[in-house]
């Protein structure tokens, strides 16, 4: 699929298993033009291989990378973090964006960055909704990053009609929404 072009399509989805991080280095310089996609479903894809899409016109993306939790989140360097913040910041036409993740490298810049930095710099001037859920290893953690994101909540509810945290005991996680 690298290297090549698809005008034609719509949605696309990809659905990777978490088989291990993969060396994207000999992919270098190919990537995969969808033009007319609108609906954009990755699901436990890595950051690595964003920088290879190129889909200005999405209006809907679902991003998760569950698979993180198998591995050593110090392996992930910056340059890795930042595909995903280059690829978000490149989505003009978002509407709609839901990203799941486990608790670790980049997600405290990823939340102030989708919550703040986005709509003060207009990156996605018709979004609508952005829900933002994290996963955590310990209740503690999750504690600790709940209470960051309401210590912040009006840095970021500024930029929104509605914003909220919510901690889900059950899942382990803390889900960030915000609405136009």
């Amino acid at each position: 699929m690298l290297g090549r072009t698809f005008n034609a399509l719509r949605e696309f989805r990809d659905i990777r298993p978490p088989n291990g991080p993969e060396n994207y280095s000999r992919h270098e310089g190919l990537q995969v033009d969808l033009p007319a996609c609108t609906t954009l479903e990755l699901w436990d894809c890595p950051m690595d291989y964003l920088r290879f899409l190129s889909c200005s016109n999405v209006q809907v993306l679902c991003w998760s990378n569950y698979s993180l939790q198998a591995f050593d989140l110090a392996t992930f360097d910056l340059a890795t973090f930042n595909s995903l913040h280059d690829f978000l910041f490149n989505l003009s036409c978002l509407r709609k964006l839901s990203i799941s993740a486990p608790h670790g490298f980049g997600i405290d810049s990823l939340v102030d960055f989708v919550f703040c930095g986005a709509p003060e710099h207009g990156v996605w001037r018709d979004i609508k909704s952005v829900k933002v859920n994290i996963m955590f290893k310990s209740t503690s953690e999750k504690s600790h990053f709940f209470d960051q994101v309401v210590g912040h909540q009006q840095r970021h509810e500024k930029w929104w009609k509605a914003f909220t945290v919510t901690k889900e005991e059950l899942e382990g996680s803390v889900i960030v929404r915000a609405s136009m």
